[in-house]
């Protein structure tokens, strides 16, 4: 009689088995930064992501610009950074969370510039050198503002996060940069800079991306009306005498 042979047992995974995009690896990963990683090999981790992360943004960035959103694969995004497909939907969520991110990034790079920018004690040079800046900005990145407001026109919450960025950064940033004018008399008391503010970055999208970008305006020109603006702006806030 032969003796019986127990049918042999499915193998165990291995780690070398489970792709590294895996919700196990992301669990394991960060099992072993709590207990079996030290300090600096956690920090060595951290670096890493936030260097993948830079990584795919700026290869994000550019493959949008190239192939529009609907047209760019993350795949390609992937492999222009030298990174795993995978980890574009573990760090970002998936192409459009991606999209959104570039966006938080590029806001906090304009906001920060513009802080940089010495004020002025001319308000027709602040708002003249204002809506410069702005036109500045959209044409260094030309090509992405194209893929971005034409996909806010189709993604509520992309739009939603436009409007975000723009109430809570750059209109009080621009109403910090006014008040002093009002403070000191030479605005009429009456200028809800809150409005002046919209006004102003409302020029500065027309002048940067329609003119520019979309129209493409002599920079001449540009000058030309960015200084009408200024000058109009000022005549119709000024204090009355």
């Amino acid at each position: 009689m032969l003796p019986m042979v127990r049918p042999a047992e499915s193998p165990v995974d291995s780690p070398a088995d489970t792709p590294m995009d895996s919700p196990e690896v992301e669990a394991l990963d960060d099992a072993t930064e709590e207990a079996g990683c030290g300090e600096p090999c956690v920090a060595a981790r951290r670096r890493d992501k936030e260097a993948t992360k830079r990584s795919l943004l700026a290869a994000a960035v550019e493959v949008f610009a190239k192939e529009g959103f609907d047209g760019a694969t993350t795949r390609e995004v992937a492999a222009r950074a030298g990174v795993n497909e995978g980890l574009i939907q573990r760090y970002f969520g998936g192409k459009a969370g991606l999209l959104q991110a570039i966006v938080a990034g590029m806001w906090g790079e304009k906001l920060t510039t513009c802080r940089l920018a010495p004020p002025t004690e001319c308000l027709k040079t602040e708002i003249a050198g204002f809506l410069k800046h702005e036109i500045g900005q959209a044409a260094t990145n030309r090509d992405f503002m194209r893929v971005l407001l034409s996909r806010a026109l189709v993604d509520p919450d992309l739009a939603a996060m436009l409007k975000r960025h723009y109430k809570e950064s750059r209109i009080p940033l621009l109403v910090q940069r006014l008040a002093h004018f009002k403070e000191d008399g030479r605005l009429d008391p009456a200028t809800d800079l809150q409005t002046l503010a919209a006004t102003i970055i409302t020029f500065a999208f027309g002048l940067g991306f329609m003119q520019q970008v979309v129209l493409a305006e002599d920079p001449q020109h540009l000058d030309t009306m960015v200084a009408s603006i200024a000058e109009t702006v000022v005549r119709g806030t000024a204090a009355p005498v």
